[in-house]
């Protein structure tokens, strides 16, 4: 998965330059973001693929897997740890650290939240960014803090999401 977040022809324009990439609100996004953005988008197109060849009726009563079962779900939080740990090695700034988070926390649920199988992996993969949140500073952990206590209330968090709600908690100075 990881090789289909390489660079290729197109993102490159007619003259050899790279292109710059922009969200859907049009903002350029950061050489890091953009490394995560398409690291997602790998792993839904290899969750979807995967979805398009499964044969009918494959996982029905617990027999044969099912898309919980697919391998890109390991390999996507493999690829990502790998990544999230190559952008702490270089000490990002704390501006740069926090569109990823927000990324990771909201965007991406949200974007695929419809999808149970993938909703869990995104969910799961929150304990990830522990050590990007330890480089927040507290302007950019106190509104992520707060966002994230909205959008993943305490009776309903996984372990993982308590442990990064007090780190962001802790972060924010809150």
């Amino acid at each position: 998965m990881a090789a289909a977040c390489r660079i290729n022809d197109a993102d490159m324009d007619a003259a050899g330059r790279r292109t710059v990439r922009k969200n859907e609100k049009g903002y350029r996004l950061s050489k890091m973001l953009e490394e995560v953005t398409c690291l997602y988008e790998a792993y839904l197109e290899e969750f979807y693929r995967l979805e398009r060849n499964r044969k009918p009726m494959e996982g029905a009563f617990g027999f044969g897997g099912g898309p919980q079962h697919y391998p890109c779900h390991n390999q996507f939080a493999g690829d990502l740890e790998q990544l999230l740990q190559t952008f702490g090695s270089r000490s990002p700034s704390s501006q740069e650290v926090g569109p990823v988070l927000q990324y990771i926390y909201f965007t991406a649920p949200d974007r695929w939240k419809a999808e149970p199988s993938v909703y869990w992996m995104l969910m799961a993969v929150h304990g990830l960014t522990l050590e990007l949140v330890r480089l927040t500073e507290p302007s950019e952990a106190a509104p992520l803090y707060n966002a994230y206590q909205r959008v993943y209330p305490r009776r309903s968090r996984l372990p993982v999401q308590k442990k990064l709600a007090a780190l962001l908690k802790e972060r924010a100075g809150a």
